[in-house]
């Protein structure tokens, strides 16, 4: 799964990865306990959550194993992701699937299990799942195609997994109402939307910018510092852009990646304290938009 992740990148003549080649849009999926979530609906995945709390418009500083996972997913959605890559055992079992026994005796379940989804994902959004897993037979009823990894050697045993007596879960559920589009809420109207004493990515996981910081450490798809150094300046550019707030944000980054490579990259930054000597390397829209997403401080509205 590692390798697959890494075929986003440009290759180079005998680097081992030839054969590795990944749609640039793909993004690993992971539990992230802890992560701060900002305005999402989960409708997707929960069907209510305990105590009245909306789900429409769910915010915490602090998400559980299946809330986050459910958020990195939606928020894949609204970055425009086109594979899903998710390993089993970097998720939340409960939110990933639910077998016929617990389903009979656990009637009220807020979850929507992630085996419930994935069809859909594919046939109503063309968005594709790579699910690495080692535990339940049950995956693979949901499968196209079934690849066993034996010795290192990649086997196709989808006609095998076909003579098999496989019991598929799922049950029909409402067609999901996906983030169509998300705005950043300025702190003022009219004025630069912030202004920084402070800008740092500290050791490689987290980018700071005064009191707002975003833990970047499960955006895996990020392998160097010369790619925090971009991402960094990114979020500065895009944190005090006055009219950052006046269109979709995807449409915005993608604004913004078209000015920074055609022209305007390395330009001067608005802000105090950042060295602007940096090296850069690329960084995709996706990676923006996760990280301003996990950024603690900020505000979002969606349209659905």
């Amino acid at each position: 799964l590692n390798a697959i992740e890494m075929g986003i990148y440009n290759h180079v003549p005998g680097d081992g990865r030839e054969f590795v080649i990944t749609d640039d849009t793909a993004l690993k999926i992971y539990a992230e306990d802890g992560r701060p979530v900002h305005n999402i609906d989960l409708s997707p995945f929960f069907k209510y959550l305990p105590n009245g709390i909306e789900i429409d418009r769910f915010s915490t500083l602090h998400a559980s194993g299946s809330v986050s996972q459910a958020v990195n997913i939606i928020e894949a959605m609204g970055g425009k992701s086109r594979l899903l890559l998710i390993d089993e055992d970097r998720s939340a079992t409960n939110f990933m699937i639910r077998d016929a026994n617990i389903r009979k005796i656990v009637k009220r379940e807020p979850i929507i299990p992630f085996t419930d989804r994935v069809r859909g994902l594919y046939t109503e959004r063309e968005v594709s799942t790579i699910l690495v897993i080692g535990s339940s037979t049950e995956y693979l009823s949901y499968a196209d195609t079934v690849i066993l990894m034996d010795d290192y050697i990649a086997r196709n045993i989808t006609d095998k997994v076909k003579t098999l007596d496989l019991a598929e879960c799922r049950v029909e559920e409402t067609r999901a109402k996906w983030m169509e589009k998300r705005y950043l809420i300025p702190k003022q109207t009219y004025e630069p939307f912030i202004y920084f004493n402070y800008i740092s990515n500290e050791n490689t996981k987290k980018i700071i910018l005064d009191e707002y910081n975003a833990d970047i450490t499960l955006l895996t798809a990020l392998t160097s510092e010369n790619q925090l150094n971009t991402l960094t300046y990114m979020m500065e550019r895009l944190l005090t852009e006055q009219n950052s707030d006046r269109a979709d944000l995807m449409e915005v980054i993608y604004k913004l990646f078209e000015d920074m490579y055609l022209n305007q990259i390395g330009e001067p930054s608005t802000s105090f304290n950042f060295k602007m000597e940096s090296w850069f390397e690329a960084v995709r829209p996706i990676d923006v938009f996760c990280c301003v997403s996990r950024m603690r401080g900020l505000s979002f509205m969606n349209e659905k």
